[in-house]
């Protein structure tokens, strides 16, 4: 047996090829765990892990959801006790089993949150890597690209992550060192910041460039921000609102410093702040809609008559079918969406409205509007895969995803990491980045993004 992480053993013994038992929450959390009487155990192929076949273990009390991918299904006919430190076959596991034929199953609430996290870090990444190639690009002109069907286009048909998603992976990373704490997630945060930021990243806004170099003066965390409303918040938030699901009041905090750590402007609070409602109003199971969004933004909204013009005109844009594109040209953006959040913002309100159910449309709707394509896809992605998780993201779409050292398996283990320091209320253990790293791949990447800028030199224009 080998033992990769807590939640995760390997089995390669009576198996043509190796098979890997996850155990769902809250059963991941104990080095001896008992499976009672009742609990399920399906046989599940997934083709993008090394090993494809694996086991997944979670109780039966909750509501019914059909996992997808069943090959075979086991109900425990009587209790079950592993250690991992012990050996498991595939033959002494199913000596505890019958086998079930149901076609739905339920799933605790601990394992929707799982799935709405890894669907969230999963739904930023992709979409960020998608729109990438068309950061700055008119919505004329990407239109004359003909990129449908849309796919990665940055590095011969993959797709490589921006600033954006690796500034949701350093909010994760506070997450896990601070378990939620105010205070310590504002020194967490500061220290992932200045840790990413010297690896000399490609792209890096001017207002978070201020902020990291302050930092690294070691200038207090609620100075060190700069009056700016840009994107920067907003992108790296929707991972908040997922992981704060359940207690408005401290999303509301971590959002606020999570914002003023590198923005002062309260334009960049209020649109953090409502991209975290959506993205929590996701995990809860209850999305906001055209008829209660300006009411349930109500208390963030405040007196901003501005921002609430902005939502109205967007909310009634999602109310008559308009598409994102329309929008944007009846509203002075017919070149592209740009990075002030008052841009921003109403796009993805009215994109996430009519297409919450369907990333691959939402994405394609962001990214047909120009602009700042790769932040404003990054953010409905993390928004809309909050509700379908991962599973509701084109599978071509994650294959194709290669990056470097924050590859997928570190996605992954960021997204279960981050989910075990929920359930237990302890601290994590963070995957950190070494900036040597990062400046070999923010330099390979820096190529890349030439290479795309002289390629714009050319037709069609």
């Amino acid at each position: 047996m080998q033992q990769t992480r807590r939640s995760q053993i390997i089995v390669n013994k009576s198996f043509e090829k190796s098979c890997t038992i996850w155990f769902a929450a809250p059963y991941s959390l104990s080095q001896d765990v008992i499976f009672p009487k009742g609990m399920l155990l399906n046989l599940v192929e997934h083709k993008d892990l090394d090993e494809p076949y694996r086991y997944e273990i979670y109780p039966i009390d909750s509501e019914g959801w059909a996992p997808y991918l069943i090959s075979d299904t086991h109900r425990f006919d009587k209790n079950f006790r592993h250690s991992f430190n012990s050996y498991l076959t595939k033959a002494e596991l199913e000596q505890y089993c019958e086998p079930v034929y149901q076609k739905a199953y339920p799933v605790p609430g601990e394992l929707k949150f799982h799935l709405a996290l890894q669907g969230c870090l999963f739904g930023t990444a992709v979409a960020d890597a998608i729109g990438l190639p068309f950061e700055g690009l008119s919505s004329r002109r990407i239109k004359k690209f003909k990129i449908n069907p849309l796919r990665h286009r940055f590095l011969f048909g993959r797709g490589m992550l921006s600033d954006d998603t690796e500034h949701t992976c350093v909010v994760a990373h506070a997450l896990i060192a601070s378990k939620g704490e105010k205070k310590l997630f504002s020194t967490a945060l500061a220290w992932s910041l200045r840790w990413w930021f010297l690896g000399m990243p490609a792209g890096i806004g001017m207002a978070t460039l201020r902020a990291c170099l302050k930092l690294w003066l070691f200038i207090p965390v609620t100075k060190s921000g700069v009056f700016s409303a840009g994107n920067g918040p907003a992108m790296r938030t929707a991972i908040l609102g997922a992981y704060t699901y359940d207690d408005e009041n401290l999303r509301s905090s971590l959002v606020t410093l999570n914002t003023i750590i590198t923005h002062t402007d309260p334009k960049a609070t209020k649109g953090a702040k409502i991209v975290a409602e959506f993205t929590a109003r996701n995990v809860q199971g209850v999305p906001l809609t055209n008829d209660n969004c300006l009411t349930e933004l109500a208390a963030i909204i405040g007196d901003d008559e501005e921002l609430h013009g902005l939502l109205s005109r967007a909310i009634e844009s999602a109310k008559v079918g308009q598409s994102a594109l329309e929008y944007c040209q009846e509203n002075q953006q017919a070149k592209g969406v740009s990075g002030y959040i008052y841009h921003t913002l109403p796009v993805v309100v009215q994109i996430v409205l009519r297409h919450n159910d369907h990333y691959e449309q939402a994405i394609c709707e962001a990214i047909a509007c120009g602009g700042d394509t790769d932040t404003v896809a990054a953010i409905i992605g993390g928004i809309v895969g909050a509700n379908v998780g991962k599973a509701g993201i084109p599978s071509d779409w994650i294959d194709n995803l290669k990056d470097w050292p924050r590859d997928k398996n570190y996605l992954r283990l960021l997204g279960e990491e981050l989910a075990v320091v929920k359930w237990t209320g302890k601290t994590g253990r963070t995957q950190w980045m070494d900036p040597i790293r990062l400046l070999l791949r923010n330099a390979f990447f820096m190529i890349w993004v030439l290479a795309h800028g002289f390629r714009r030199l050319l037709p069609p224009y």
